[in-house]
């Protein structure tokens, strides 16, 4: 019995070692750990209380955001009546002319018809100066004979 007692002595004292030296890692882990949560929080320049002013400042903002967004939406909305305002007006003018163009000659008829007036009256006026020279041709001949 005693040295079933010792035997489990033994044991316990191997295993409250192992527990020790296990516990040790597990501190030094523990302790890397937490300087390298400390280095990352330093980096991103958050702890705890930075943090939670973090998301106050991101609500803030948020909300300065969605203000924007309703303003937009509200000078989108005027911006969409000018649109259309401007289309009306644009369409009418369109009809207005697309009626004037129906009214008037298109710029090839008018120049057919000014090309036509004047040949008209050039040829005419051509027959009137042979006219005008033949007959002083023979007002001159008339006046010769006379003469003599």
């Amino acid at each position: 019995e005693m040295e079933l007692h010792q035997t489990q002595l033994k044991l316990i004292r191997e295993q409250t070692a192992t527990f020790i030296r296990d516990l040790g890692a597990l501190r030094t882990e523990v302790a890397s750990l937490k300087g390298k949560q400390a280095s990352i929080e330093q980096t991103l320049g958050i702890s705890h209380g930075k943090l939670a002013e973090s998301c106050a400042s991101f609500a803030d903002r948020f909300e300065i955001v969605e203000k924007l967004v309703g303003d937009a939406t509200i000078v989108q909305d005027g911006h969409a009546r000018d649109l259309k305002s401007l289309k009306d007006s644009h369409e009418k003018h369109a009809r207005g002319l697309e009626e004037l163009g129906q009214a008037h000659a298109t710029v090839p008829e008018r120049l057919t018809y000014l090309e036509k007036l004047l040949g008209d009256s050039a040829d005419q006026h051509a027959q009137e100066l042979q006219a005008l020279k033949a007959s002083h041709s023979k007002h001159a001949q008339d006046l010769e004979g006379m003469m003599k």
